[in-house]
């Protein structure tokens, strides 16, 4: 059976006593502890709030975006519906790495809690201007959410010019995605474009687009 070894034996043997590595806290947390003075840090409120902070470089906070996403998101975990709008509009602020698909699910999350600027966003009703990039993204939103009927409305936007370029390819792939999803006759009018000589469609799209559209 092993023992403790005395005092006398850890001198003798020269056995080295190690001492616990202390943590080394980063300066985000540093930043974090200051600013929270006691409070919870899973209190919805708190981790929003600390996530603007690190989004706009405020309240003493060096600007750092991948943790205004981290801690933006925590508060979106916890319910807090300003937070999802919020994250929606960093994410849109490079649609490239994004896309749509996140920032439609935050406002559509934020929407199903009551939030008026949400609601605002998604409502393809009430359109200002057929050109105007209010109305392109409520219908992209909502396309992007699984809407037939938005992803029709983009389709035609883009075939008249209003959502910039290549706009009879992007028309194709909204009548196509419309088509999967539904609208029949939305086949047709991609098979159009293509007839026109305004698309070339693959062989593949051809095909899938005249199962149901011819």
């Amino acid at each position: 059976m092993s023992r403790a070894f005395t005092s006398e034996e850890y001198e003798q043997k020269d056995v080295q006593i190690v001492a616990p590595v202390k943590k080394e806290t980063t300066p985000d947390e540093e930043l974090v502890f200051r600013y929270s003075s006691g409070r919870n840090v899973n209190d919805p409120a708190l981790a929003y709030e600390i996530g603007v902070n690190f989004m706009d470089g405020s309240n003493g906070f060096f600007q750092d975006r991948d943790l205004a996403v981290r801690w933006l998101d925590r508060a979106v975990r916890y319910g807090h519906d300003v937070a999802m709008v919020t994250l929606a509009d960093l994410f849109l602020k490079d649609t490239k790495t994004n896309g749509y698909r996140k920032p439609a699910k935050l406002l559509k999350m934020a929407a199903d809690r009551g939030n008026a600027a949400a609601i605002a966003r998604l409502d393809m009703e009430h359109i200002d201007s057929p050109t105007s990039r209010r109305t392109y993204e409520a219908y992209r939103f909502n396309a992007e959410l699984g809407d037939p009927k938005a992803m029709r409305l983009l389709a035609e936007g883009f075939e008249r010019g209003d959502f910039g370029k290549d706009k009879y390819r992007a028309a194709a792939v909204w009548y196509t995605k419309a088509f999967k999803h539904g609208d029949d006759d939305a086949a047709k009018r991609a098979l159009a474009l293509h007839y026109k000589k305004k698309v070339e469609l693959t062989p593949e799209e051809i095909g899938f687009l005249r199962s149901k559209g011819e």
